[in-house]
């Protein structure tokens, strides 16, 4: 692994020296704040409101946030210094090691935490003695965490303690990926009051923090069962060395992970005297600990045992990345190349239903080629007045290389019609899908036309689909707005042919299926059995999901169908409720297509889902998913198709959703029903793990509605 090496810290501009406004006459306290930053405009006002003006100096120390973290920091009177994210040890030994820190006396805050005036007056009698008289080198303090607006003071996480004020050059973060601790030289303490820990960016945002924790911390985990015992002590405060040893030691041997972290913190530690906040606050941990059992299974099943270099390489990222794409962001463009071949062995299952045909031989990959260094690729930005008809993107300067690399005309195994010879247009919604375009797109070289409407992808999803034949045409939601961008591709794009098929990235056409879709737009196709022939103008198209290496049969997840086959004058995708931008991203999950003409009818084959490549993925996804659900839960899955008993399939399955949303304990009656009703015991292990997720994605939907529900926080820091 490389080792990323510190830098001289970026210059202070005249506009961000600190204003120190303290009271006039008032003594600043000799101590100097660090607050490591990334997009914390909602936060960072009452952490600066609980510093500025106390401390003689306050750091922000950001990591290139794309928001008004540094403008809100300046306004309030911090300093400011931007520096590419190292990790979260790294990036605050940086700020000890490069900050012109000039007090005895040191004080590590996060955004999300604020300092109350009892524990600012306590630490005050310390840092205002000669440093020398003071026989502790560093001070543990104690923090008291608020849930979705309601205090946890049990369930094990009060009282937290965390060594934040220390003597200069006294304390280092231990290297570690996630969850560091100070080691000190010297003795130590625990101060008598308490700060201030909530994070007002909502439950979204708890999600995929912790998704991007479990992962990093199941590396951690990894690391530390293969290291040899000698090098794992660690000079670490007794709770802590305690709680490490369980995890590396306990937790990893115990059957049914998560259950046995929710019943030490909701029974054992109390947790159900902090009501429904308690409640939630434990289940979301406990399933935390059942994501880091998952991510440690995948990374053995990966050889990461054998080789500690994949724990730290399997996929970079690091907090210096928006929310919702903690998996996928930050590979330089001849690595993400380089990365495309390997994929491409994934051995692909002929689609034949009902019964499983036997998997195709996977497609041999190329040989890798180092892409030379490429321009950094144009800034896009929305057009303050979009032209009635959208015009393509300008070829990316590193389409050519990668058409070469990647070779468009190189056919999957299987029998495929030729090359632009099936009329009929392909419509592929993306946004930083580098891991899934070629193997997407090489599946699709028959068709005559193929569309990608990105959003401003910052990966190699744009040349990569040039490379392989596609038009790329850009959506912008800020404009945009609804309609979403699938319907508004489907108004816009200047479309060569009537028919349009319909697929996301990281779903992939078979031959038998592609030759059914010829059929149709060539006007040759006859119903397969009765009830399938339709209106003629669109079809549903079955899907088999892979999940854990499986092809989920049960679960719900077979058969599944969708309209994605249709003449493209007569479909529009329905409009749940008034639901405009929900922040919850390119999808229309329970949105189908209405033909105008009638219904759908039915093609024989399936294609093939490749959602969930890994956990981190999956949780991403339906971090967003949730948000989206809970807008609709808002809405009452009001669309163009009403719930009904007696309706088509989806009309059914509303009904069944809205009638299930009165019933209580809904995420236990989901796993019951997937697992029993819906046979996901027949899928095994990957079924057992499928269930719990829907059961978890249950319980966020519930959670993030009632969150909706609950009033913004104050604008002032509790007490």
């Amino acid at each position: 692994m490389t080792t990323a090496q510190p830098t001289a810290p970026t210059p202070l501009h005249k506009s961000e020296a600190p204003g120190r406004s303290a009271t006039p006459g008032r003594t600043l306290a000799g101590v100097q704040i660090i607050i490591p930053t990334f997009n914390e405009e909602l936060n960072l006002p009452h952490a600066l409101r609980s510093v500025v003006g106390w401390a003689s100096r306050v750091f922000v120390v950001d990591s290139e946030s794309s928001d008004r973290t540094r403008d809100i920091a300046r306004e309030a009177g911090a300093e400011v210094v931007v520096q590419k994210w190292l990790g979260y040890a790294k990036q605050k030994n940086w700020a000890l090691d490069n900050l012109p820190i000039t007090s005895d006396w040191v004080f590590i805050l996060d955004a999300d935490e604020a300092l109350t005036p009892e524990l600012r007056a306590e630490m005050e009698a310390i840092v205002s003695r000669p440093v020398d008289s003071v026989p502790e080198s560093g001070f543990y303090v104690n923090r008291l965490t608020y849930f979705m607006g309601s205090p946890i003071r049990h369930a094990g996480f009060f009282p937290s303690y965390n060594l934040r004020l220390f003597k200069r050059g006294r304390a280092r973060y231990e290297q570690r990926d996630v969850h560091e601790h100070m080691r000190v030289d010297g003795p130590t303490a625990r101060l008598k009051h308490y700060m201030l820990h909530e994070d007002r960016r909502g439950l979204e945002h708890f999600i995929a923090k912790h998704n991007r924790y479990s992962t990093l911390e199941s590396r951690e985990l990894l690391r530390d069962q293969n290291r040899p015992k000698g090098e794992l002590a660690e000079q670490l405060e007794r709770g802590i060395a305690i709680r490490r040893w369980l995890k590396r030691n306990v937790l990893p041997k115990l059957p049914l992970s998560g259950l046995w972290r929710f019943l030490y913190m909701y029974i054992l530690r109390l947790g159900f005297l902090d009501g429904a906040a308690g409640l939630r606050f434990c289940l979301l941990l406990a399933t935390y600990d059942f994501f880091i059992s998952l991510k440690l299974t995948e990374l053995r099943l990966a050889g990461a045992d054998k080789d500690l270099r994949l724990t730290h390489a399997a996929v970079p990222f690091g907090l210096a990345v928006r929310e919702g794409h903690v998996h996928s962001a930050a590979l330089t463009d001849t690595a993400a190349a380089a990365a495309i071949a390997p994929a491409e062995s994934r051995a692909v299952p002929a689609a034949a239903p009902p019964q499983p045909a036997p998997a195709a031989q996977p497609l041999a990959p190329p040989a890798p080629v180092a892409l030379p260094p490429a321009p950094a690729p144009p800034t896009r930005v929305a057009p303050q007045h979009a032209a009635s008809t959208p015009v393509p993107d300008a070829t990316d300067p590193r389409t050519s290389d990668l058409r070469q690399k990647l070779q468009p005309e190189r056919t999957p195994p299987g029998r495929w019609p030729a090359p632009r010879s099936v009329k009929v247009s392909v419509l592929v919604p993306v946004k930083n899908e580098q891991r899934n375009m070629e193997h997407c797109l090489r599946r699709l070289q028959w068709a005559d036309e193929i569309v990608v409407v990105d959003s401003q992808s910052s990966d190699l999803t744009i040349p990569i689909s040039q490379a392989m034949n596609a038009d790329v045409y850009q959506f912008y939601y800020s404009k945009q707005g609804w309609p979403k961008k699938k319907n508004w591709a489907l108004e816009n794009v200047p479309w060569r042919n009537e028919w349009v098929l319909i697929l996301d990235a990281d779903e992939y056409m078979t031959p038998e299926l592609t030759e059914e879709v010829r059929q149709v737009v060539a006007g040759q196709w006859t119903p397969w059995r009765k009830g399938a022939e339709g209106c003629g103008d669109g079809y549903w198209l079955n899907r088999r999901f892979m999940f854990m290496g499986r092809w989920l049969k049960g679960c719900g997840f077979y058969p599944s169908y969708n309209i994605r086959l249709f003449r493209h004058k007569v479909g529009r995708y329905e409009r749940i409720g008034t639901l405009g931008d929900t922040g919850s991203g390119d999808n229309e999950v329970h949105e189908h297509v209405v033909l105008s003409t009638g219904e759908a009818g039915y093609l024989r084959h399936d294609f093939l889902h490749y959602a969930y490549p890994d956990l981190s993925v999956w949780i991403e996804k339906h971090n967003r998913y949730t948000t989206w659900e809970a807008h609709a839960m808002e809405a009452r899955d009001e669309g163009e198709i009403r719930a009904s008993i007696f309706g088509g399939p989806i009309a059914r399955r509303r009904w069944i959703k809205r009638f299930a949303r009165r019933l209580p304990m809904r995420p236990t009656l989901r796993f019951i029903y997937s697992y029993v009703l819906q046979r996901g015991f027949l899928d095994g292990y990957p079924g057992f793990v499928m269930c719990r997720l829907l059961a978890w994605y249950e319980f966020v939907s519930i959670a993030k509605h009632r969150e909706m529900k609950t009033p913004s926080v104050d604008a002032e820091p509790r007490r």
